[in-house]
Parts: C-alpha cells; structure tokens; sequence
C-alpha cells in the first residue's frame, strides 16, 4: 500500500511524495543513509537539486549544468549523450544572458526514484518562453541526479 505525503516547502510551493508502506517495520536509516526518516527530506534534497540545476543553467555554468545529470541519462530525439553535451555547451555559452526560473513544483518520490514537474520560464537572449517539464532522477549514492527529462504536457 501506499502513502501520499504533501509538503509545503519554505517556498510556498506544494510538493507530493509518494511512499511505498514497509511489508515489515524496518530500524530507521541513520542520517547519512537512504531514504531519509523523514519522507520532506528527499522532497527538500530533489527541490534543492532542482533549483540548482536551474541557477547552473542561468549561471550558463555548463560543467555545473551538466553534472546535474546521471551518466545513464539519455537524450530525446535519440541523440547519443556525447552530441548532447557539444550542443549543450554551445547553446548555452552561445547567449549573452539566461534565466530559468521554476514555478509551481510539484516533486513526487517513491523509493530512489523522483519525479520533479513544473512550469519552467526560460529567457535568453531575445527568446522567452514559458513550458511545462518534468525531470524524472534517481538517487546515486547521496546525490539525485537527471536520468531523463521531458517538455510539454
């Protein structure tokens, strides 16, 4: 069976975590394991992870940006990650200025994985622009890290 947690974070935002019921009571992890005792610690690590990775990209701090996703993380449009992260470079070091801003986050979370979806408003350049997305990440070792991500919706 599962549990439906919704937190409030400090940011006014809602965000959901989902938590599969133990079959058996378990000794509670110590503070450095996973997941943490407290289920509004993960949903605060992901939207920590989350807004990082945001003011990476709006830093245009490309190896910061990038070390935000998981060496398993696949493109879309089936392009391999190496063609990825030129094109990645080059668009972000390519504008003379960029902001992302996340708004209404909703963050899920079911064992080591996490669902992160909100509206994200992008601004480059002479480009704004205002879409819904979603990053799916897994937690390696004591980091959560992008696995996939997706526009739209």
């Amino acid at each position: 069976m599962n549990r439906l947690l919704t937190c409030l974070l400090g940011t006014g935002l809602a965000a959901t975590a989902a938590l599969a019921a133990p079959a058996t009571p378990a000794p509670a992890p110590a503070a450095s394991e996973f997941p943490p005792s407290n289920p509004a610690e993960a949903i605060a690590e992901v939207e920590a992870v989350v807004r990082a990775w945001a003011a990476a990209w709006s830093a245009r701090d490309v190896p910061r940006y990038l070390s935000a996703y998981a060496p398993e993380f696949t493109p879309a449009r089936g392009q391999d990650r190496l063609a990825w992260e030129t094109d990645r470079r080059a668009r972000i070091a390519g504008k003379s200025a960029i902001r992302v801003d996340i708004e209404k986050l909703v963050i899920s979370i079911r064992g080591p994985s996490a669902s992160a979806t909100f509206w994200q408003v992008y601004s480059a350049d002479k480009l704004s622009e205002r879409s819904r997305k979603t990053l799916e990440l897994q937690r390696v070792g004591n980091r959560w890290l992008i696995r996939r991500e997706s526009a739209g919706g």
